[in-house]
């Protein structure tokens, strides 16, 4: 069989050869540089501009490859893959002008490609086929959206990246920098092409590079940003979009990001590990080996925290600084195992020297060429370099092994129906941390996650609420709990949510204060059940329900006061909300009395300094008050500009808050608010908290201000540590100048 289709792709090429040369190196022709393999197909992109100067920022400083539109670059194949090979663009050849490549893949019996274009005549990315000769080219996907990085699936699909929005709020921007419409991936069947379109989960921020694993599963990175955690990961789910999950990245990483990927063998990638900004989608040759070290269960073959990464170009640099004069960085690293069987020959992009900020300064774009790179020995021996592009997602024309068609887990699924979530035990963990704080000195985690009484539900949204560039002094994006769903006495728990949104989870004591604050987001589609082991359990095993065939959760049904429209789920805006109560509403209630600057205030009068350099060297001097919980305005400044909030807010979070141009000096408070976790806030703590048992959370230490004299209800306790574990966020759906009114919006249409 394979001698046959060896025969078919040597006929396309002699169609090829036959071709006139979209451009040619020189007259002659040598053989193939690369072992076994008779034609690459890749991707020209163009760099320099009409008037001379060069496109290097678009997007292209950052990890992940944006929308990056240079008209001139084209669909190439070279045959053989040499310097002197010969060089046919199939896009010129079919008479598209002002073309961009944005993607390819090759299908299995190497006879079409697959490739996203935007040319002159459409102002968006579109999916594209064509045989591999460059005839029968046929577009696939249409709309005002962006379908960018095809690959090809069993059963006659197609899997790509898009930014077609489907909240009912409106379009979704990154949640950090809010610069950039998010993407998703999506499917449709080649024949039926956009008629045949779907659409997975929708991240917060961006999704992209999927590749195709040998088990039919679809590959893809994924920027994380919740919180603190701001990292490309690499996660995995079948091509109906259900069962996504982390495969790498997420433990043991001594770099940032993993862009890229491709698979060499089952558990074992290759990619390219990079800094979060600055690279170009650029960096050093990583193998990921993410197989169990532990299980020999086939169906617990890969364990994202046994991940292991050996970095295959060393001398590349992985971290945020910008690499020494003459080292450069990989791109697009293509594993040759299956064509040479050699596991060290790389098919790859490099660019020498500068590939950084250092380019964007002087306007010299990087010059990316294509190499084969001997991973044993570190040399590249050049495959094709036209100096004047970027020559990039090479794929050697050769036909592989289809992988099976997975089945969809969900038949015909009901785009309204509930997506069911859960664990088995969430006192079952591997992760080595202990707790502190309130009833906690240092437990461990799961000795601790045996208190859990409730797992919290924390809808994650950005700025399709409206125009806002940070949600608040925090790094925390938009949050609304769906539910505080019973944790039962086996550690189960059940909840039904709604489908397609980014979700992350709390297992709250008695005292509402989470335990442990998940910082990955977890997805599900409409009709699927996600049952995990428990807290971060080990991949490597099986998670057994501790009472029986069957977890009480389980036998209970899921929990469906969680599947809640938008008007109903738990925001808390601080201020400014008409039709919601604000958290100052409740500092009004319960604090301002005694602390709002005036005579009555045992901290009247102090404050601390925050100097600040803004980006443009200017120094700024701001003079906050130790703890002022009024609403009288305040100006500071965060994320390079200047903002005005309630004295409440900045006094409560702004310590937390201030990023590495700001210096404190004088009667600094202790961290008030520690977004993201209330058992670690001071102003939490010197409150405390009556947990069910009447107990406190804190057991030496009175509640306040009952301590003087003022009695404040639990609800109110309840909103404040909320707002901490939520990640201190200033605005909501409900207090967003200029906003929607989302009182009349149901819920979220499906795609």
């Amino acid at each position: 069989m394979i001698r046959e289709m060896n025969r078919g792709v040597m006929a396309a090429l002699a169609v090829l050869m036959a071709l006139p040369l979209g451009a040619c190196s020189d007259d002659g022709v040598g053989t193939s540089v690369v072992p076994n393999v008779e034609a690459i197909v890749f991707v020209s992109r163009a760099f320099e501009r009409a008037d001379g100067s060069h496109n290097v920022m678009s997007g292209n400083m950052q990890t992940i490859d944006y929308l990056r539109y240079e008209p001139g670059g084209g669909l190439m194949v070279l045959s053989p893959p040499t310097p002197d090979g010969t060089l046919t663009d199939l896009t010129a050849e079919a008479g598209y002008e002002g073309v961009d490549i944005n993607g390819i893949d090759l299908s299995f019996d190497a006879t079409q490609v697959v490739f996203s274009m935007r040319h002159g005549s459409d102002n968006r990315y579109h999916v594209y086929v064509a045989n591999i000769d460059g005839s029968g080219i046929r577009q696939l996907t249409f709309g005002d959206y962006h379908d960018v990085k095809p690959i090809f699936l069993p059963g006659e699909r197609i899997a790509f990246v898009t930014n077609q929005p489907y909240t009912a709020m409106g379009t979704r921007a990154d949640e950090y920098n809010h610069s950039r419409v998010v993407t998703q991936i999506a499917t449709i069947d080649i024949n039926a092409g956009d008629a045949s379109r779907h659409l997975c989960s929708q991240n917060l921020s961006h999704t992209a590079t999927p590749t195709l694993l040998s088990d039919g599963r679809i590959g893809y990175s994924r920027w994380e940003h919740l919180g603190p955690v701001n990292d490309v990961k690499f996660f995995a789910m079948n091509p109906d979009c259900s069962d996504m999950v982390a495969v790498a990245g997420q433990f043991n990483k001594g770099f940032n990001s993993v862009v890229q990927a491709h698979e060499v063998e089952p558990g074992v990638y290759l990619s390219i590990a990079t800094s979060r900004r600055g690279t170009i989608q650029a960096g050093a040759v990583m193998r990921i080996d993410a197989r169990s070290e532990t299980s020999t269960d086939p169906r617990l073959y890969v364990d994202v925290q046994q991940a292991r990464f050996t970095n295959l170009t060393p001398d590349v640099p992985t971290g945020e600084e910008s690499p020494a004069s003459g080292v450069g960085r990989y791109r697009n690293p293509m594993p040759l195992r299956s064509v040479t069987g050699d596991d060290n020959l790389i098919l790859v992009s490099w660019a020498d020297g500068d590939v950084n900020e250092r380019n964007e300064l002087a306007d010299t774009a990087p010059n990316f060429g294509i190499y084969l790179l001997n991973a044993e020995n570190g040399t590249r021996t050049l495959v094709y370099d036209n100096p004047n592009m970027w020559d990039v997602y090479a794929i050697p024309v050769a036909p592989r092994d289809e992988p099976p068609v997975i089945s969809a887990t969900i038949s015909d699924p009901d785009p309204n129906a509930p997506a069911i979530i859960g664990s088995v035990d969430v006192t079952a963990t591997s992760l080595r941390e202990n707790v502190s704080g309130a009833q906690f000195d240092g437990m461990p985690l799961g000795e601790a996650l045996g208190q859990a009484t409730q797992m919290r539900i924390i809808e994650g949204f950005s700025s399709e609420i409206g125009a806002v560039g940070q949600f608040g002094l925090t790094m925390h994006e938009g949050a609304a709990i769906l539910g505080e769903t019973p944790i039962q006495a086996d550690g189960s728990w059940r909840a039904a949510v709604p489908g397609y949104l980014p979700y992350h989870l709390q297992p709250i004591d008695q005292y509402g204060l989470a335990i442990r604050n998940q910082l990955l987001w977890i997805q599900a589609m409409p009709g699927e059940t996600r049952n995990c082991g428990g807290c971060h359990e080990s991949r490597s095993s099986t998670v057994q329900p501790r009472m029986g065939a069957t977890t009480l959760a389980q036998q209970l049904g899921p929990d469906m006061s969680t599947f809640r429209t938008i008007p109903d789920r738990i925001e808390l805006p601080w201020y400014g909300a008409a039709s919601r109560e604000n958290i100052q509403d409740v500092l009004d209630r319960n604090c301002v009395s005694c602390h709002d600057g005036g005579a009555m205030d045992p901290y009247a009068g102090r404050f601390y300094t925050v100097e600040v350099t803004t980006m443009e060297g200017e120094m700024l001097t701001y003079d906050i008050p130790y703890l002022d919980l009024s609403d009288r305005p305040l100006e500071v400044y965060y994320e390079n500009e200047v903002v005005n909030y309630p004295a409440s807010y900045v006094s409560l979070l702004y310590v937390s808050a201030m990023m590495g141009d700001s210096v404190a000096t004088g009667d600094v408070p202790p961290e008030w608010i520690v977004p993201g976790a209330a058992r670690r806030s001071r102003f939490i703590e010197v409150m405390n908290m009556i947990g069910a048992d009447d107990s406190h959370a804190w057991a030496d230490r009175p509640l306040h201000p009952e301590d003087q004299g003022v009695t404040v209800s639990r609800e109110d306790r309840l909103q404040l540590i909320r707002t901490a574990d939520l990640g201190g966020q200033y605005y909501t759906r409900w207090n967003v100048e200029g906003g929607t009114d989302f009182s009349t919006v149901p819920s979220y249409p499906a795609p």
